[in-house]
Parts: C-alpha cells; sequence; structure tokens
C-alpha cells in the first residue's frame, strides 16, 4: 500500500472514530463505534490502491477546511454501516435473538394447522381449464394455438404456422375469454 495513502488513515483514523462515536450514539448502538470504523477501513485497504490514491489526491473544500475525496468516502461509508440495515457491518455482526424464550407467555392462537397443497390446487385449476377448453366448439385452429401456448407453454416465436404474431395472440386471448366465461358460468351455477 501507497505510504502516503496509510499515513493519511493513521492520521484521520480519531476524527472518523469520533464521526462513528457520534453516529452510533444517535442509533443506539454506543459501543459499536470502534468496530465499524475498523470495519469499514478494513474493507476499504481491501480496495485497489488506484483508486485509493486517486480518493486521496482529490480535494474539496467544505465549510472552509480541504478534504480528501477519501475522508467523504470513509464517512459515507461509517454512516451506511451504522444505519443501513443490508450493510456489511450490520450483515456481518446481527445480533443474534433471545433463545431463551418462553413459549407459554406468548400469546399464540391455539388452532389446527392446515397444510395447502399448492400442487393439488394448481392441478385442479388446471384441469378445469381443460374441461372447459374440451367443452367449446373451436375451430382446430384456434384448438392448436391455444394448446400451443397454454398447455405445451411454448411461445409464439416457435409456432410453425403461417400466422403472425399478432393474429396468434388474438386467437390466443378470444380462447382465453370463452374459457373463462366458461369457468365463471360454471361456478354461478
Amino acid at each position: 500500500m501507497d505510504a502516503e495513502v496509510k499515513n493519511y488513515i493513521e492520521k484521520r483514523y480519531e476524527r472518523w472514530l469520533e464521526y462513528a462515536n457520534y453516529n452510533c450514539y444517535q442509533a443506539g448502538c454506543e459501543d459499536q463505534a470502534v468496530d465499524v470504523v475498523n470495519e469499514v477501513i478494513l474493507s476499504l485497504l481491501a480496495k485497489d490502491e488506484s483508486k485509493l490514491k486517486v480518493l486521496y489526491h482529490r480535494k474539496r473544500i467544505h465549510k472552509g477546511k480541504e478534504y480528501t475525496d477519501l475522508d467523504f468516502f470513509v464517512l459515507r461509508m461509517i454512516k451506511l454501516n451504522i444505519f443501513s440495515p443490508t450493510s456489511p457491518y450490520q450483515h456481518k455482526y446481527k445480533p443474534i435473538p433471545n433463545a431463551n424464550v418462553d413459549y407459554r407467555k406468548l400469546n399464540i392462537e391455539d388452532c389446527e394447522y392446515e397444510e395447502i397443497d399448492s400442487a393439488a390446487q394448481i392441478l385442479a385449476k388446471f384441469n378445469l381449464v381443460r374441461e372447459a377448453f374440451e367443452q367449446l366448439h373451436l375451430c382446430e385452429k384456434a384448438k392448436q394455438i391455444f394448446e400451443h401456448r397454454f398447455f405445451h407453454d411454448l411461445p409464439f416465436s416457435e409456432w410453425d404456422g403461417p400466422e403472425e404474431k399478432k393474429e396468434l395472440h388474438d386467437v390466443y386471448k378470444k380462447v382465453e375469454k370463452l374459457i373463462k366465461l366458461k369457468i365463471n358460468k360454471k361456478c354461478l351455477l
């Protein structure tokens, strides 16, 4: 690592720690400031050295004082690691939930567990569509188009016939509408 950048990090450490202390106090995790700063510096040191040099050499004036982009980068990373629930620090060190829970004191509704068989529900709906489809009096071309798209789950780009995609979509939508009407009519009876 470049000695100039390394010296700058050592020189700025205390100021970054002050910033982390303040933000940790705001977030209610006062005792974690050192860990946050160290985690940020560790990830900083893992970055490409040329990028660190660019950040170090680029200067900005803020409130009459000159700072490097490296300062702004580190301060932003400190704040993100403290406040963002998806930050690397919080992901790595998230608190473990208390395993000593007395479940007798929890207000849990005592009811029967009903397992839902979603595969069976899908099959039942699929069979309902197939039954309604077979009851319709459609021309052979409309049947083939609907079977191609719905039952075989193939895109219209793989259709072998001379029909345009727009025509295929129109026929498919009309058959779909007829099936929905048939199913809804059956459900109302």
